[in-house]
C-alpha cells in the first residue's frame, strides 16, 4: 500500500492501483515501444503479486495503519513477490516476463538488508524468477510473432519503461507538494499542487494527461490488526485525480 498523509486522514493507495497509475502512464507515453499491448499489460499488473493481501493487510505497529510498502519486512515482499509473475501466464506471457523481471530489478537495484538467512532467501527467489524469466523467453523467441521483441536489448528496454514508469506514479499517486527528482525527471506543484504536476523533460505525445487512481480514506492509527481492518472495509472512498502538465 501507499500511505497518503492530509488533513482528513490518511489515504491508502492500493499497490494494484498504483500499477494502474503506471499503466495510464504507459498508454500516454511518447516513446516507441514494443509489443505495445503487452509491455502497457505488464505496466498496469506489475503488482500483480499484491492483490490478495491488499485485502486483508497487515498492520505496521509504528504507525497503527497497513504497512506502507517499503515499510513491510522484506521477507514478505518477496512472499508476495515469488511467483505473482506466473499467474499472468494465462493473460501474456511477454507481460509475465516482464512483472517477473521487474521484481528481480527491484532487489537487484535495492537489495533487502539482513542477515545470511535472509540473503539465503534472496538469492532463492532470483533463482527461481530467473529460471522462470528463461523458460518464458524460450518459448517466445521461438514464436515468430514475439521473436524480435524477445531479445535481451528489447526486454532490458521494455523493462527500463515499465521500472520508469513505476516510479512515475509513485510519485504522482503520493502527490506533489514541492519539487522533487523522480527517475530521471524533475516534478514540480503547479498553483500550489500536489495533484497539478509540471513534468521537465516531457514524455508524453501530448498535454495535459490526466490520471486517475483510487483510495480509501482511514482515521487511524488503530490498536489492533482486526480494528484497523474493520475501518478500512468501512472506509470512504476517495478518488484523485492529477494532471500533469509540461514544465
Amino acid at each position: 500500500m501507499l500511505l497518503r498523509y492530509t488533513q482528513e486522514g490518511t489515504i491508502v493507495i492500493g499497490q494494484p492501483a498504483h500499477a494502474w497509475v503506471a499503466g495510464q502512464l504507459a498508454r500516454a507515453w511518447a516513446g516507441e515501444f514494443a509489443p505495445w499491448e503487452e509491455v502497457c499489460l505488464a505496466a498496469e499488473q506489475h503488482d500483480v503479486g499484491w492483490t490478495s493481501w491488499e485485502a486483508a493487510p497487515e498492520r505496521d505497529p509504528d504507525t497503527g495503519l497497513p504497512y506502507s510498502f517499503g515499510a513491510l519486512p522484506p521477507l514478505r515482499r518477496l512472499e508476495l513477490w515469488s511467483g505473482a509473475a506466473a499467474g499472468l501466464l494465462s493473460q501474456s506471457r511477454y507481460a509475465a516476463l516482464l512483472v517477473s523481471h521487474h521484481g528481480t530489478l527491484l532487489v537487484d537495484r535495492f537489495p533487502p538488508a539482513g542477515d545470511a538467512g535472509l540473503q539465503a532467501v534472496v538469492d532463492a527467489y532470483l533463482a527461481r524468477e530467473r529460471a522462470f524469466q528463461d523458460r518464458v523467453l524460450e518459448t517466445l523467441r521461438a514464436d515468430p510473432a514475439y521473436a524480435a521483441h524477445a531479445t535481451d536489448e528489447a526486454v532490458a528496454a521494455n523493462r527500463e519503461l515499465v521500472f520508469t514508469w513505476d516510479g512515475l506514479s509513485l510519485a504522482v499517486s503520493h502527490g506533489v507538494a514541492e519539487e522533487r527528482k523522480a527517475v530521471g525527471f524533475t516534478l514540480a506543484p503547479v498553483d500550489g499542487g500536489p495533484d497539478r504536476i509540471a513534468v521537465d523533460p516531457w514524455p508524453f505525445r501530448a498535454g495535459p494527461v490526466e490520471i486517475i487512481v483510487e483510495g480509501r480514506l482511514l482515521e487511524g492509527p488503530y490498536a489492533d490488526e482486526d480494528e484497523m481492518r474493520r475501518a478500512l472495509e468501512r472506509a470512504r472512498w476517495v478518488t484523485i485525480r492529477a494532471e500533469l502538465t509540461p514544465a
